[in-house]
């Protein structure tokens, strides 16, 4: 029989929604589902932690991932005694930290909306990898003036609500915080530089002696394989156990850096990648992320001040 582990079930109820009768619901479920008995500690309106004994983690998550299936609430597992240990966050920047997806906006600024859109649609059916996906689409850019195009685009950027004071609370814990893209690497910096976040990496676009965009990338593409690997190098270089890092993101490209980290969120994510996430949060703020780690609202505003 194997040793039970003392797990932080943390329930997050989706904002605008009556938590009462969730909260009784899940109590049922801690009950007779993962047959655990439980205690339980209020850390917001919305917000509870249930301390329980379980003795098989995955067999309880896929439980708790098909109890949490299409529900108003989110619902995430992990070690009770390590998830305040946490010293480096990477975050995705694409619909993660910012709303917005970077290829999307520049086809617009182009007017190859359609063009990209073809590409993406056959990358998402499986028809081609991320790679040549994304080769596909840097040469439709080809001609672009790079000395204008970001400025601009700079300015159409929306951060992710909660991005912001996330970024501030995390600092003051000391946590090192990276942003890695699939996208391009000037937007990147511009939100490693808006967030002060420490690290930014994502794919560079070659330039003519004009500046002018000659439809090719310079050096690694960023993918998933790059983020995982990006992750393991900037927590050694800090001499971090990866155990203690967190990955954020949306798509499947994240999963990789998920795995390799010691804790993965899928925010508001894929389908699939919700399925594989270790777990999800599908609020309307990335500030959720401290109850995750078990900050109550008196904790975050502390750490907010």
């Amino acid at each position: 029989m194997s040793a039970k582990t003392f797990y932080a079930l943390t329930l997050i109820v989706h904002e605008d929604q009556s938590a009462e009768s969730i909260v009784l619901t899940i109590d049922k479920f801690v009950t007779e589902s993962l047959h655990a008995s439980f205690g339980k500690t209020q850390l917001s309106s919305r917000v509870w932690d249930y301390e329980l004994e379980i003795d098989n983690y995955p067999k309880a998550l896929g439980l708790i991932k098909t109890q949490c299936l299409n529900q108003p609430y989110d619902l995430i597992l992990q070690p009770s005694l390590t998830r305040r240990d946490k010293q480096l966050f990477i975050f995705d920047m694409d619909s993660t930290l910012i709303y917005q997806e970077v290829i999307e906006l520049i086809a617009a600024y182009a007017g190859i909306e359609d063009k990209v859109a073809e590409i993406t649609t056959r990358a998402m059916n499986g028809e081609i990898d991320f790679n040549e996906s994304l080769r596909e689409r840097v040469s439709l850019l080809r001609g672009i003036d790079s000395t204008t195009i970001w400025k601009e685009l700079e300015e159409k950027i929306e951060i992710t609500n909660g991005v912001r004071p996330l970024s501030k609370a995390l600092k003051k814990l000391g946590c090192v915080l990276g942003v890695c893209s699939g996208g391009f690497i000037p937007l990147a910096e511009h939100i490693k530089n808006e967030l002060g976040l420490d690290y930014a990496y994502a794919n560079t676009l070659g330039v003519d002696e004009k500046n002018i965009l000659n439809g090719e990338t310079i050096g690694d593409i960023v993918n998933g394989e790059r983020k995982a690997e990006l992750l393991l190098e900037i927590a050694q270089k800090h001499g971090i156990d990866p155990r203690n890092a967190v990955a954020i993101g949306d798509g499947a490209n994240d999963l990789k850096m998920m795995s390799v980290a010691g804790f993965g969120i899928a925010w508001n994510a894929k389908p699939k990648v919700q399925l594989q996430a270790p777990a999800c949060l599908n609020t309307k703020s990335l500030l959720d992320v401290l109850y995750i780690l078990g900050y109550s609202d008196v904790d975050i505003k502390d750490l907010l001040e």
